[in-house]
Formats: C-alpha cells, structure tokens, sequence
C-alpha cells in the first residue's frame, strides 16, 4: 500500500509539474489561412502597380489610415494624408505608365501580433522604357499588417535598397 502512495503522489507531481510547464509557455501564434496569405500578396500587387502607373489613390488604398512609410534613408511618413502627399509629388504631376515594374517574387509572410502579419520580401525594379528592360535596383522590404474592416492592410512598410560592391 505504501508503494502505492508514493506512486501516487508521484504522478501528481508529474502532474503538477507538466500542467505547470504548459501554462508558461508562450501562447501560440494565430495562425494566418490560405485566403489571409493570397490578401497579403495581392496587396503588394496593388501598392506596386499603383506606383507604376502613377495611381496614387490605388497604391495609397494599400495602407492603413495610421500606416509608417519607412524609406530607405531612414526618413519615414506616417498616416494617410502624408503618404497621399509624398506620392502626388512623387509623381511630379504626372499620369499614367511610368515605364517600370516591381517585381516582388520572395514573401515570407508569418503570423504577427494581436491577430496581425508580417513579411519579408524581395523586390526587383525594372525600367521598360529601353529594350531589352533594364533592372533599375534591388532590395527588400519589411512589413507589418494589420487586419481592418476593408481587409488586410500595410501597417508598417520599409524599404531597403541593395548595395552592391561593398
């Protein structure tokens, strides 16, 4: 009988000790569908192409109203209103083709905090203006996503451009 208690007491311990270890550890991540990733992707599509057919209010519609446009040098826009100005006078007043295109063929895309995303992307610029097309400059990209009621939006987007030579 005794054998039986310290048996006993030992699977409780065991218990209490794996009950225990399961509490602290982080909670998992949420976990992003199919339909989640393809929304993410295709915001790229729509930021790209809005830049290079100079379409301000469709590369703007990529962005949460609060979203953070970090620029390569560091410096860095932050809401609607700033992003829409940056991009009218980026575009010098100017419609249309701009005769380049962003390619973006590596997104990493992984579950974020509270229920958002982030990614890491490649990017590729070509200028189409001369034949054969041109690649224009390299780099990468970093984001965060946020879920909003209009769908998955860039919350947080970086851009990084490759050094070469270096």
């Amino acid at each position: 009988m005794r054998r039986f208690h310290w048996f006993a007491a030992g699977v409780l311990v065991g218990i209490v000790v794996v009950g225990g270890w399961m509490l602290a550890q982080p909670e998992a991540a949420a976990t992003l569908t199919a339909e989640d990733r393809a929304e993410i992707t295709q915001l790229y599509a729509t930021m790209y192409q809005g830049s290079d057919f100079r379409d301000a209010e469709l590369w703007l519609s990529a962005f949460a109203e609060d979203a953070v446009f970090v620029f390569p040098t560091g410096d860095q826009l932050e809401g609607h209103d700033a992003l829409l100005a940056w991009r009218n006078q980026s575009f010098g007043g100017e419609t249309g083709d701009a005769k380049r295109r962003h390619h973006v063929p590596n997104i990493r895309i992984l579950p974020g905090e509270n229920g958002g995303a982030t990614a890491k992307a490649y990017w590729i610029e070509l200028d189409v203006n001369s034949t054969p097309s041109t690649i224009k400059g390299t780099g990468t990209a970093e984001d965060v996503f946020v879920k909003t009621a209009d769908g998955w939006k860039f919350k947080y987007h970086a851009v990084y451009v490759d050094q070469f030579g270096n």
